[in-house]
């Protein structure tokens, strides 16, 4: 019984050290808003931890906030506007999917992996 509960036990720890490895989103990512807002990210990620920037308006970097990434949720705070605006995503591969509350409701876009 405690041999096949080590064994269970060390398949578990492989599988998630595989999959973090999987789904390690840092670098640089693009997309555009709207169609027409071109927005650029650059994510490091560090187990389940999640920093990174973007540009403002104004081109000055802004510094994403209490950033964590589980499987494929992503989420972070981003200063805007004297708030921070809580962003949701979803990774797919080389394709994330992020959603925000604008003024006028949910937004969302999505964002490529620079190659």
């Amino acid at each position: 019984m405690v041999k096949k509960a080590a064994i269970m036990s060390a398949l578990t720890g492989l599988a998630i050290t595989l999959f973090s490895f999987i789904t390690d989103i840092s670098g640089h990512w693009t997309g555009k808003v709207n169609d027409q807002f071109e927005v650029a990210f650059d994510f490091k990620q560090d187990g389940d931890k999640l920093t990174g920037s973007t540009k403002g308006p104004d081109g000055n970097d802004v510094q994403l906030q209490d950033g964590t990434i589980k499987g494929d949720d992503i989420a972070f705070g981003m200063p805007m506007m004297g708030d921070v605006a809580k962003v949701t995503g979803k990774v797919k591969g080389d394709v994330i999917t992020l959603t925000f509350k604008g003024p006028q409701g949910d937004m969302s876009f999505d964002l490529t992996k620079a190659k």
